[in-house]
């Protein structure tokens, strides 16, 4: 029983030190709460402990695993009503002013492509005007060259014309200075032939195609037409066939 009371002893005397201790800093406290301990004070120790070995102890259970927390849910501000419609304004003014600079890039784009097409039809109406340009100048140039062609043919043809009337008079010439009149002819009656000539200017034929009335005077005008030959020609080869046959005209007077 005495090795019980001295642990006791011990324990009694240690709670009075705290006590003490707890009454001396307590005054210090003024804003403190004052802390009331209670003590417990055994008439009689608690048993030793026993020498045997303690019985082991069950295995602790795993703690459960903590539930997630679950997120926190962000409450949407709420904007003071001005500030809001301010705001409302002011997007509206920006998509306002976003669809205004779109239709004008919109409208900027159609100019452009309308003075591209306005180019590409001026270039055009350009090159049309250069080609009528072009084809009333080979026109005018056609007209002068065929201008010159005419003029050209045409003297030629008055060239032709007037050397088969040369020679053609050459020929009546010949042919009337180997006429004999006779003396009895009244009058100035024609007599009309059709002479064939060869390409050297030999007669081939001569034919009475009018008479002049007087037997005698055409007559006359054959054996001059057959006398005469060979009749000149012109020395144009070409020209023969205005030379193959020819009408001749006959007067007495003439």
């Amino acid at each position: 029983m005495t090795d019980r009371k001295i642990p006791a002893a011990i324990l009694a005397v240690t709670v009075h030190l705290i006590l003490l201790a707890v009454l001396v800093f307590g005054f210090r406290w003024q804003e403190s709460e004052p802390v009331v301990l209670q003590a417990d004070i055994w008439q009689d120790l608690p048993p030793a402990a026993s020498s045997r070995a303690p019985e082991p102890q069950p295995a602790p259970k795993p703690a459960p695993a903590p539930k997630p927390m679950p997120a926190p849910v962000q409450k949407p501000q709420v904007e003071q009503p001005d500030i809001a419609l301010k705001k409302a304004r002011e997007e509206k003014l920006k998509q306002e002013r976003l669809k205004e600079e779109k239709q004008k890039e919109i409208e900027k784009q159609k100019q452009i492509e309308k003075q591209k097409q306005d180019r590409q039809i001026e270039k055009q109406k350009e090159l049309e005007k250069q080609k009528q340009i072009e084809k009333q100048m080979r026109q005018a140039q056609q007209e002068k060259v065929d201008a010159l062609n005419r003029m050209m043919q045409q003297r030629a043809a008055s060239a032709k014309a007037s050397l088969i009337g040369k020679y053609k008079a050459m020929i009546h010439n010949k042919i009337k200075r180997f006429v004999v009149v006779p003396p009895d002819l009244k009058g100035n009656s024609e007599a009309e032939f059709a002479v064939v000539l060869l390409p050297d200017g030999e007669v081939l034929k001569a034919t009475l195609v009018k008479s002049s009335g007087y037997p005698a005077y055409d007559a006359a005008v054959e054996r001059a037409i057959l006398r005469a030959s060979p009749l000149p020609l012109p020395p144009d080869a070409s020209l023969f066939e205005e030379f193959r046959t020819l009408d001749l005209h006959f007067r007495p007077n003439e």
